[in-house]
């Protein structure tokens, strides 16, 4: 173990050890960051590999490595919902995924989003303030690079023609109206005809057959706009998906950029390095792809075809309805030798879409709110329907102003709720305690209907439907109840604390409801 393994972990068992661990959030954010950094600089490369390596070295407890025969229908979504019940969040490894009793070649790695403190340490910062840091982040676009093929890893097995075969991944089955195996950690890129800009984001996929997948793409995408130009055209898409990377240049390309910058470039800026990419097999050298990934399936979209996709169990923890959608034909599969197979628990607890919200609200209520302290989108509105907004409310009407932009800020977002800054945001008691006394419904409402929405909310009628802020600020200016409270010097006393101290913890039941 290097040094910088032993530093982190003896500071995490003493974190651990510690009656208040909210106090020392910075410090372990901190120490974990930096031991990430540090073990990253030995290996010299920013993959998935090399984050899990420098992760287990240090956090150990929090990479659980599955070795028993797991069946990928269903099997690995129930064992997600009894950790996400349990609210235990570790990377999970599953080194024994099978399908009818048939061991898959490949490792299935999930969770990696799943907790929002390694997020947190991944961005330098605490859990409190993932928005903040992510728009910094954003900020640093730096170029890619592109690395030959024979120093790309992903290019260590090729494959193409009638050797392609999409059945040799652990895709799992997730939920009980699923049709068949899915990808749901895969980026589908693609090139805008115009620019010769790539555009990568997350779309689920269906892996119908060997050569095969189903794409789910709503109108309001930056890949549905692509490849609405090509259609437009008569020409058919050149598509890739990319399956696993380092964490940070998964964070990069999930961000909601304006539409015609680059992800890769955002990449770049999230790891403070170049992300190496490589060109395609079959799509021509300017398609590239990430070098360092450890999936890429290379196709084609069809121009003027659909099939029938879906229905899939979706982050809003309900199946959609089935839908003719694009599908790729694909011309050919290249991956690591030894690859991991990355899946995010849909419809279960990921942070991944949530601080990404976060990073963009967080910028576009800044630019008008200046006064703006943190943001969340917490997982009881789906990871991305409520944004909660906490801000020093010092000037007449800032609180709409952050209202207004936290809604238009992205058009998943649903509803907006804005606090003062004595209103923990993170902690949906002081919420809730928020929205019941300082909000009065015929004046703190705010209503914007007929906008672009989420098209898989089950409560709205297509694309379209409305987005509510709720101003739960005191009245600027005009005198307000006090909070209950007692002495901060009797909170201080000593004698106190010991009493507290002395208490049987361990043996007093948690709730958490």
């Amino acid at each position: 173990m290097s040094h910088q393994s032993s530093v982190l972990a003896s500071g995490i068992r003493l974190i651990d050890k510690l009656k208040w661990p909210f106090l020392v959030w910075p410090v372990y954010c901190f120490v974990l960051s930096k031991a990430i950094f540090e073990l990253r600089r030995e290996n010299e490369m920013a993959d998935l590999g090399s984050f899990l390596e420098a992760y287990e070295a240090s956090s150990p407890g929090e990479v659980v490595r599955v070795k028993q025969r797991i069946e990928r229908a269903y099997e690995i979504t129930a064992f997600s919902g009894e950790m996400e019940r349990a609210n235990r969040f570790p990377v999970i490894i599953f080194d024994n995924v099978c399908s009818d009793g048939t061991r898959f070649p490949f490792n299935l790695i999930t969770f990696i989003h799943s907790s929002r403190r390694r997020i947190a340490a991944l961005l330098d910062t605490v859990p409190q303030r993932i928005g903040n840091a992510y728009n910094d982040r954003l900020q640093k676009r730096i170029q890619p690079v592109v690395a030959p093929k024979e120093k790309a890893p992903v290019k260590q097995i090729i494959k193409t023609g009638a050797e392609v075969d999409l059945n040799i991944f652990p895709a799992p089955i997730h939920h009980a109206m699923d049709p068949g195996p899915y990808i749901t950690a895969g980026f589908l890129t693609c090139y805008d005809p115009d620019t010769g800009i790539e555009n990568s984001a997350i779309h689920r996929g269906w892996i119908r057959g060997r050569d095969e997948i189903r794409v789910y793409m709503t109108p309001a995408t930056h890949n549905a706009l692509i490849f609405a130009k090509h259609e437009e055209r008569g020409q058919d898409m050149k598509a890739a998906y990319w399956i696993g990377h380092h964490p940070l240049v998964v964070l990069g390309c999930e961000a909601a950029i304006p539409y015609g910058d680059s992800h890769y470039a955002t990449a770049g800026g999230f790891i403070g390095e170049p992300l190496r990419l490589t060109s395609s097999e079959t799509l021509g050298k300017d398609f590239l792809v990430p070098a360092d990934a450890e999936v890429v399936i290379e196709g084609i979209i069809p121009h003027g075809q659909r099939k029938p996709e879906g229905p899939f169990g979706e982050y809003t923890r309900y199946s959609g309805p089935q839908k003719w959608n694009p599908f790729i034909r694909v011309t050919a599969i290249t991956h690591r030798r030894e690859a991991y197979w990355e899946s995010i628990p849909v419809g279960h607890t990921h942070w991944l879409s949530s601080v990404a919200r976060e990073g963009m609200a967080f910028e576009a209520i800044h630019r008008v709110v200046p006064t703006v302290q943190s943001v969340y989108v917490p997982m009881s509105g789906c990871g991305v329907f409520h944004l909660y907004i906490q801000i020093k409310n010092s000037v007449e009407g800032s609180s709409r102003a952050a209202l207004v932009a936290g809604l238009m800020s992205h058009y998943l977002i649903k509803h907006a709720f804005v606090f003062d800054e004595d209103v923990d945001i993170f902690d949906e008691r002081e919420v809730l305690h928020a929205l019941a006394t300082r909000f009065q419904g015929d004046r703190d409402l705010l209503v914007l209907p007929g906008l672009t929405g989420p098209a898989l909310d089950p409560s709205a009628a297509g694309v379209v439907g409305a987005k509510v802020g709720f101003d739960c600020t005191k009245p600027l200016g005009q005198p307000f109840a006090k909070k209950v409270d007692v002495p901060d010097e009797v909170k201080e006393r000593k004698q106190l604390k010991d009493i507290l101290q002395a208490l049987p913890w361990e043996k007093i039941p948690e709730e958490n409801f």
